[in-house]
């Protein structure tokens, strides 16, 4: 019993940053931006596990707050002075790394390697339901967020 306290306390203080809207320490009144949003990953269709510790602020060594996730829940959390564009988000994540040139997308999650050069691959955004352009749409809070990525394997 007591060990369910301890982690539930755990993540609670972990998540106390992110959710505190308050004038505390670290924020430099209105002008931080303290937004969240549900994210999905998918991968030919089937639901890539976010909660990995490698992709969870708490777990590593380079976060950022300026877009980031937390153990517990599959949300995405922004923190600072400026929203972040989709594309800049998932570059910012642990073990992800996002790229678009010339209108081709690339998205590298954990070594693997998502090319739109390569036949028979798609790397799509979705927020609330509808397709949008990562490198131009800037998230806000409440977005709901869905990657879709699907290969020829699919």
């Amino acid at each position: 019993m007591n060990r369910r306290a301890v982690l539930a306390g755990s993540v609670a203080i972990s998540l106390a940053g992110c959710l505190n809207r308050g004038g505390g320490r670290g924020n430099r009144g209105s002008d931080r931006i303290r937004e969240t949003g549900d994210i999905e990953l998918l991968i030919d269709g089937s639901e890539f596990d976010l909660s990995q510790d490698k992709f969870q602020s708490e777990n590593v060594d380079d976060e950022s707050l300026s877009f980031h996730l937390h153990e517990g829940d599959d949300k995405w959390y922004m923190e600072g002075e400026s929203r972040v564009t989709i594309a800049e988000g998932l570059d910012l994540l642990p073990a992800f790394e996002y790229t678009q040139e010339d209108g081709t997308r690339r998205l590298t999650i954990d070594g693997t390697t998502y090319d739109e050069s390569e036949a028979g691959t798609e790397i799509s955004s979705f927020v609330d339901g509808e397709e949008v352009d990562p490198a131009e749409y800037t998230l806000a809070d409440g977005d709901d967020l869905r990657i879709e990525i699907t290969t020829d394997g699919s």
